[in-house]
């Protein structure tokens, strides 16, 4: 029989045992998914530094390049193969070895396993393959300011997580899942990650959303202009989960409101360099819209006839950045087009300044998922 102060020995031993080697998180990171995304993009030269860089001849699995310590150099596309300094190397695909956990190419530092692939003797692109807890470590203040609530952090945390899984589940047979651009989501690597972000992350780790037992397709925008829009009205395919809600939290966005004024020339012009064969427009009108009001055709009557086009098509010519949504007005004078419209973005799930009013207001950041989500569960995946 062991005495009362051996009984607390054994316990405390293994609570130190317990609090060493098992992760704060509770969880192993060889439990947690990868992603692979794609960092850089038709791109001649990469500057690379770090420590122990090695290059490693990805299909043949060969060494090309050491340089042990702290090392700097500069990769570029060649024909077949890929210039290391000025040294040629007959592989169309290298892998990227380093210690210190981190490497730095072209001034953003990386994590994870980096491949470089010659796509066509004078573009490379690297695909950084990436635990998914520091993917989105890496995104969470690259897509909602540092300073916004924790919840509201939280909230994007989850739905970067889902969105990640979905990406991956979608392009199993393609070399990379994501890009880092706002067409899908703006991952800055290792720079963009703070104690805050990390907070977000650890403090939903492992934790997605979820309809009929599977990763939604959490799609999310800027601000919403006061209602989020269906899917099907969006992207074309409705989902049962993406339904437009009312929303009263995004005022204090600063694209609530916006305006802009284009020239019929200017529109004449971004139509050409996308492809359209005329030399003017004479006139622009909005033909069919959606049950939330935003453009879902638009027309522009050039030289050569009618041009009809869906509304992101619309603002694929124009500019993201200047016709900052579909829900928009128009009135044409004088040879000008005067659009006005309410928010920033497509529209559909979660609106990120929404997100941020109703952190504000004190809610959670699963009452936040569940408001812009409709009929999903949150679940906890590792």
């Amino acid at each position: 029989m062991l005495k009362p102060k051996h009984k607390k020995l054994i316990i405390f031993i293994c609570l130190i045992f317990f609090i060493i080697l098992v992760p704060s998180h509770g969880y192993p990171d060889s439990a947690v998914p990868t992603v692979r995304v794609k960092v850089f993009d038709d791109i001649s030269t990469l500057h690379i530094e770090g420590k122990d860089i090695q290059l490693i001849d990805t299909y043949k699995n060969l060494y090309l390049f050491r340089n042990p310590g702290i090392s700097y150099i500069i990769v570029s596309a060649a024909k077949n193969g890929i210039m290391v300094n000025k040294a040629l190397f007959p592989a169309r695909m290298v892998t990227l070895i380093f210690s210190g956990g981190m490497v730095r190419i072209n001034g953003k530092s990386l994590r994870g396993h980096l491949e470089i692939v010659n796509i066509d003797n004078k573009h490379l692109i690297v695909v950084n393959e990436i635990n998914l807890e520091s993917y989105v470590a890496g995104l969470v203040n690259a897509e909602m300011p540092h300073n916004w609530p924790i919840e509201a952090l939280k909230a994007q945390a989850v739905v970067a997580r889902t969105y990640a899984l979905w990406q991956k589940e979608k392009h199993l047979d393609q070399y990379f899942d994501m890009d880092t651009g706002f067409m899908d989501q703006v991952y800055l690597g290792a720079d963009a990650e703070d104690n805050k972000g990390w907070e977000a992350v650890n403090a939903t780790r492992g934790q997605i959303i979820t309809y009929g037992g599977k990763p939604i397709l959490a799609m999310y925008h800027s601000s919403c202009g006061g209602e989020t829009e269906n899917s099907e009205d969006a992207i074309g395919y409705k989902y049962p989960y993406l339904r437009a809600v009312k929303c009263n939290f995004c005022r204090i966005a600063p694209n609530f409101n916006w305006k802009y004024a284009l020239r019929f020339k200017a529109l004449a012009d971004r139509l050409i360099v996308k492809g359209y064969n005329l030399s003017g427009v004479y006139g622009f009108e909005i033909l069919k819209r959606s049950r939330t009001q935003r453009v879902m055709t638009a027309r522009v009557i050039t030289n050569r006839g009618n041009i009809d086009l869906d509304g992101v098509t619309l603002r694929g010519v124009i500019g993201y950045d200047k016709l900052r949504s579909t829900l928009f007005w128009a009135q044409v004078k004088d040879n000008e087009i005067f659009f006005h419209g309410r928010g920033f973005g497509h529209g559909v799930g979660m609106c990120q300044w929404g997100a941020y009013g109703m952190a504000k207001k004190g809610y959670n950041y699963r009452q936040i998922i569940h408001y812009y989500y409709q009929h999903v569960d949150i679940e906890r995946m590792y």
